[in-house]
């Protein structure tokens, strides 16, 4: 008999409402009650009909009141563990579902036979919660006693390096990559230098699609869903594309996310969904933080005229008729409706100090324990120096050459280290927070929540630490 393992994960703050896994002759029925805990299944090949069929389908199902709104699925081969097919094979196609009042947000990680501390078992986690997209104007309505606390009082949700939601733009490059100009790549990501040793450079320009998906690709929905989800705090860092990159492609010559010189969303798109939502939501507040960490030099910061004259054309699509306007730092001391009666829903903060949780060390990681001992060590008077008080609760295994190595030689779609740690971090990191956060972290500050593969559940505790401190 051989299995291949998978751990099921889920998430629901919505009454009425259960998530179904299950594989051939197993089933698990997990409700509210089975928040932030996992289980396991096996597809195992003595379940499976046919004497040399190996694959079994697994496939999870949200229910409401026992009638079924959503599915996802994959056939896995029992025997090779590999993916034989399904509609969970590629991180970025694992967009949440909006149903009506209900988001369902889901991940699926394709595990390896578990060399490089990595687990042996796929991955699979389901969150089910409401549509937040108005949650700030919910929680503290125009004219309300909530609404004349400071601005600082929120905790918001912050997707981790939300630009590279998208390959569109590196595959542009990529594609037109070479064994003669892939040096560029190599010496502007330290990483390929660990493929560089072990591949020749024909090699490594057809498996770079794969290393780019692994090390940089952390998040999956767009920023317009991410919104819809309920982030409202987002670091963007917008950098033109290496000269190169632009001279053997058809890449504009424009900003763009940059993830050391990986090219992501470019800076006025991202703009411009972030003013369309302001536009249809008007009372909600987006703050942004330009900051150009870890960006290589030939990467050309853009300069302030350019920042304002980006910012002024996006504003110029606005349909509130000049009423939607962008702030600075200053507001965050305002109170919630001085910024809506100014029209100063969009913050834009520019290399703004942070008391932040992030180290390389505590963070290049496969546990939760270095991420959550970073957590402990902060405290209230850290926050008093600093305009605003960041915890990440994503780490950045890519940065451990053995982990990216190993998981790029046997890649996929869905087989980035980022999804293979997701749903087990925030297992431990999001209770933390909930549970310690009002007191421990009790500044006049603004908190930010970040994360890879931005869910609900993330959404559902940053929003309910801001119901706390808004009532305070």
């Amino acid at each position: 008999m051989v299995s291949k393992g998978i751990t099921v994960y889920s998430y629901i703050s919505v009454a009425g409402y259960e998530v179904e896994f299950s594989v051939p002759n197993g089933r698990i029925i997990n409700t509210e009650n089975d928040n932030h805990s996992a289980k396991d299944l096996e597809i195992e090949s003595k379940n499976i009909p046919g004497k040399e069929n190996y694959t079994g389908r697994f496939i999870w199902r949200v229910l409401q009141n026992s009638r079924e709104i959503a599915n996802r699925y994959n056939d896995i081969n029992s025997l090779t563990g590999n993916l034989e097919g399904g509609n969970m094979k590629s991180t970025l196609e694992d967009q949440s579902i909006f149903i009506g009042d209900v988001i369902i947000s889901y991940g699926f990680y394709d595990a390896g036979s578990g060399k490089a501390g990595l687990t042996d078992k796929d991955q699979c986690f389901v969150t089910v919660t409401a549509n937040q997209s108005t949650w700030m104007g919910s929680l503290a309505p125009q004219g309300s006693p909530a609404a004349m606390k400071p601005f600082s009082r929120f905790v918001l949700v912050a997707p981790h390096d939300d630009g590279m939601d998208t390959m569109q733009n590196s595959d542009v490059v990529i594609n037109a990559l070479d064994s003669s100009n892939i040096f560029k790549f190599k010496d502007n990501i330290p990483e390929l230098r660990w493929f560089g040793d072990l591949l020749p450079s024909e090699v490594l320009v057809h498996m770079l699609p794969d290393i780019v998906y692994a090390l940089a690709i952390t998040q999956k929905d767009t920023i317009t869903s991410m919104l819809g989800l309920g982030a409202r705090y987002f670091e963007f860092r917008p950098a033109f594309p290496i000269p190169l990159f632009t001279e053997i492609s058809h890449l504009e010559n424009k900003p763009y996310f940059q993830h050391a010189c990986i090219p992501g969303l470019a800076y006025d798109v991202f703009l411009d969904q972030v003013v369309a939502f302001l536009d249809t939501h008007v009372a909600e507040i987006v703050t942004f933080h330009i900051r150009w960490d870890n960006i290589v030099g030939e990467c050309r910061h853009p300069t302030s005229d350019e920042l304002n004259a980006a910012m002024e054309t996006a504003l110029s699509k606005s349909k509130s008729n000049g009423h939607l306007k962008c702030g600075t730092i200053d507001c965050l001391t305002q109170s919630i409706d001085e910024l809506r009666n100014s029209g100063q829903r969009l913050i834009c903060m520019i290399e703004a100090d942070k008391y932040d949780s992030w180290t390389a060390e505590a963070y290049a990681t496969l546990t939760a324990a270095p991420i959550i001992k970073r957590f402990e060590s902060m405290t209230t008077e850290g926050q008093e120096s600093h305009p605003l008080t960041v915890l990440q609760c994503q780490a950045t295994s890519q940065s451990i050459k053995e982990v990216l190595v190993y998981s790029v030689f046997a890649a996929n779609a869905a087989t980035s280290c980022l999804s293979a740690t997701k749903a087990m971090l925030d297992q431990q990191t999001l209770p933390w927070i909930k549970d310690n956060v009002l007191t421990r972290l009790q500044a006049e500050k603004p908190i930010v929540v970040m994360n890879d593969f931005i869910d609900g559940a993330t959404v559902d505790v940053a929003i309910n630490l801001s119901r706390a401190r808004l009532a305070l």
